[in-house]
């Protein structure tokens, strides 16, 4: 038998938001772990402070006002490249996993 939670009324709780959503977040994340061992791959995070949405992942030009969340869509002034918010972010955090990726394999190659 299992409860049924209104996950969605119990963030609105400013107390317990944090630990509900660290939660499953944390949950979500073990999984993966657990699966790419199983398969045998690896698992590389990208640190939380990484500005994947300020960064124009055209040039390379961070943008420090794209920290306000409600700013959905920038032109960067460096190149002029019309970034959305989230795409933008997506391209920049696979590009920093590749990047924390080939600097894990070229330690490896020192070491050896």
């Amino acid at each position: 038998m299992s409860e049924s939670l209104k996950v969605k009324n119990m963030v609105q709780n400013r107390h317990l938001s944090k630990s509900i959503m660290d939660a499953s977040w944390s949950e979500l994340i073990r999984q993966l772990k657990y699966k790419c061992s199983w398969k045998n791959k690896r698992f590389y995070q990208v640190d939380t402070y990484y500005p994947s949405s300020q960064i124009c992942s055209r040039c390379g030009y961070k943008e420090s006002r794209v920290k306000d969340l409600s700013v959905r869509v920038w032109e960067c002034p460096n190149c002029t490249n019309m970034n959305n918010r989230d795409l933008n972010a997506s391209i920049n955090i696979m590009f920093e996993g590749v990047k924390i990726y080939m600097e894990r394999e070229l330690a490896e190659l020192q070491v050896n």
